[in-house]
């Protein structure tokens, strides 16, 4: 049966019929899904925002500030245009050709970089800073206007009982490959060093995220019977916090999660640490990628089986208590070799937010709702999570130990939160599927 003749009947398709459509469609998208959840970890690792975009920053300034405006734009830019594209995207029966074309647009940024970053890092350093600031802002704002629309063609496309395996399987092989992509990126820093390894990894990352987009036009997606009317931006951000207030177990979600943020803050200066206090090298750098790759590799295929048998809050509470433990054995470090256990648990809360995160609301979400959900979720944490790196930035020239300390704290309170206030929504309520 062909995706038009399909298309055709689909408004007249009842919740039993599109059901049915999604689980007979469910292999070949959840290999489209998977394709390009693989490519993303993959070209992760080998840029990573955590290890590697560190090391080229302070290649040209040793600026603390700037370290910490990577993470802050990644998350400024990731999670803050959702709110503004939600309603827009709601209106749209078919999500594919805009994730597409989008999704296009959000990968050239890194394949300028890759042209750019040879040509002016021996001729003009400070200028090479502004240009892949620019690149990461463009990079960034892209993925975040493309965020709403991955989440609700993910959640039409892949049942809620199998949407932690999708992630976990394409982060599990995904990070057996980011094993050996960030192992290639500390052979490229040996051999060429600056500008020269970077570009390479700048240009091999874009190769890998261009390919793994090539699936989306083909993804097998009834239109959507519940689109919603037209709304101004006005009229949409004023309905945010009406959803928040009525929908009280979302509403605690969300609470959780802003409190969360915090505990990012130490994510973004372990790398950093690690080279000031204990001179780590670029071979090390690199190691602290593979561990961490690592962690998200068992980290993926562990939490996807738990989401799926268990729901996603007991995910988050697992991604929260290593959040509390990271920071901790961080501080109290006595030679770089327990960084090692650092970047592994850092792993295990990076994977598990994420996943949790981004999985419950599409449960919260009524029909026809994903994108306000997930965009209502991302533009309250966005703001917090980009101003979070910022503040470190400005508290490591105090001591790293404070950094450490106030997200070891902002884990533990969200975790409480978490556990004693906030029910997962697989066991509350129906879903759409």
């Amino acid at each position: 049966m062909s995706e038009g003749v399909v298309s055709g009947a689909a408004y007249e398709a009842g919740e039993l019929e599109r059901e049915r459509f999604t689980r007979l469609n469910f292999k070949h998208n959840f290999l489209i899904m998977l394709a390009d959840s693989i490519s993303f970890q993959l070209a992760t690792s080998l840029m990573s925002q955590v290890t590697i975009l560190p090391l080229f920053v302070r290649e040209i300034t040793n600026s603390t500030l700037a370290v910490g405006l990577i993470t802050a734009i990644a998350s400024l830019g990731t999670l803050l245009p959702a709110i503004f594209v939600a309603g827009y995207i709601e209106q749209k029966a078919i999500q594919k050709w805009y994730l597409f074309i989008v999704a296009l647009i959000e990968r050239f940024p890194i394949l300028a970089l890759s042209i750019l970053t040879p040509l002016l890092g021996r001729s003009n350093p400070d200028l090479l800073l502004w240009v892949f600031f620019g690149a990461w802002i463009m990079h960034n704002l892209a993925m975040g206007l493309n965020m709403p629309s991955y989440f609700n063609l993910f959640s039409k496309v892949i049942p809620p009982n199998r949407r932690g395996i999708t992630w976990g399987l394409g982060g599990t092989i995904g990070g057996l490959l980011a094993i050996l992509g960030s192992s290639l990126s500390g052979v490229l820093l040996e051999r060429y060093g600056f500008p020269d390894a970077f570009a390479l990894i700048f240009f091999i990352a874009f190769v890998i995220l261009f390919v793994g987009i090539l699936g989306f036009p083909f993804t097998r997606e009834l239109p959507s019977e519940d689109v919603t009317r037209h709304r101004s931006i006005l009229e949409y951000l004023r309905r945010a916090p009406k959803v928040l207030l009525e929908d009280r177990e979302f509403g605690l979600f969300v609470g959780a999660q802003a409190i969360y943020t915090l505990a990012f803050m130490a994510s973004a200066f372990y790398t950093a640490y690690a080279i000031d206090r204990f001179g780590a090298s670029p071979q090390q750098v690199a190691l602290f990628t593979t561990i961490l790759m690592g962690s998200n590799t068992v980290a993926n295929l562990l939490y996807g089986t738990l989401a799926d048998r268990r729901g996603n809050k007991i995910v988050l509470q697992v991604a929260m208590s290593s959040g509390v433990i990271a920071p901790l054995i961080a501080a109290m470090a006595p030679s770089i070799e327990w960084f090692y256990i650092v970047f592994a648990l850092n792993g295990l809360m990076i994977v598990g937010s994420n996943m949790g995160s981004s999985n419950m609301p599409l449960e919260f979400a009524p029909p026809g709702q994903v994108p306000t959900y997930s965009s209502i979720n991302m533009a309250i944490t966005a703001p917090l999570r980009s101003l979070v790196p910022i503040l470190g930035g400005v508290i490591a020239g105090y001591g790293y130990a404070i950094i450490f300390v106030i997200a070891m704290m902002a884990a533990l309170l969200a975790l409480l939160v978490t556990s004693m206030l906030v029910r997962d929504p697989r066991f509350t309520r129906s879903t759409k599927l």
